[in-house]
């Protein structure tokens, strides 16, 4: 990479958000896989010093310049740092908690649509900082005595459809005016359990 002097010159601190954006879109213009993707952000959220975070991008080439880049939607100033990836997700991913929990949070790949499973167990989903297809993600939810939290970063678009039945399935909807937000959509069915949806930074 022939521009390694502007990665020098940024403070550290805020080193990794531009690192990480960087990596986002070298994946967006198909330069890196979703596996290298994954496993350079992985590095990335772990480093702790600043040679290490831009040995996750020397080897990579400059990126255009900022006309010439295919079009990233971006969260509102102020907001979390969601991204919209190259559109080559995953079309479905399981999650499944029994007894137990899981999680999806941090950087991570969103699929196109995730199903959660709880069964006396809880799941959350946080798409603050997740890279997700352009079309959205829809969450199928079945919660039995458990529940599901998902967090959405302000900026995109929210639709929940679900059921409850003697548990509760939250109504919360956000519009946005951005034609290119991607589209969150909850569905399911909470029996004896929960579903909670948060608009947050």
């Amino acid at each position: 990479m022939n521009d390694i002097a502007r990665y020098e010159a940024i403070p550290i601190d805020q080193l990794r958000d531009k690192v990480m954006d960087d990596l986002v879109k070298h994946y967006s213009l198909e330069r890196v896989s979703l596996d290298e993707f994954e496993r350079r952000t992985d590095l990335v959220s772990k480093a702790e010093t600043r040679g290490e975070l831009i040995a996750q991008v020397s080897d990579l080439p400059g990126l255009p310049a900022e006309g010439g880049e295919r079009r990233q939607a971006k969260a509102p100033a102020g907001a979390a740092s969601w991204r919209v990836g190259a559109g080559n997700a995953r079309l479905n991913d399981f999650s499944l908690a029994i007894f137990s929990g899981s999680d999806y949070k941090g950087v991570w790949q969103a699929p196109r649509n995730l199903t959660s499973l709880c069964i006396f167990g809880g799941s959350s989903i946080d798409l603050r900082k997740a890279v997700v297809p352009p079309e959205g993600v829809t969450i199928s939810c079945l919660c039995l005595f458990g529940g599901v939290d998902v967090i959405v970063p302000p900026g995109m678009r929210v639709h929940v459809r679900g059921m409850g039945i003697f548990g509760g399935f939250d109504r919360t909807s956000n519009e946005v005016d951005d034609p290119y937000a991607p589209t969150i959509v909850v569905e399911g069915i909470a029996l004896f359990g929960g579903v909670s949806v948060k608009v947050r930074a």
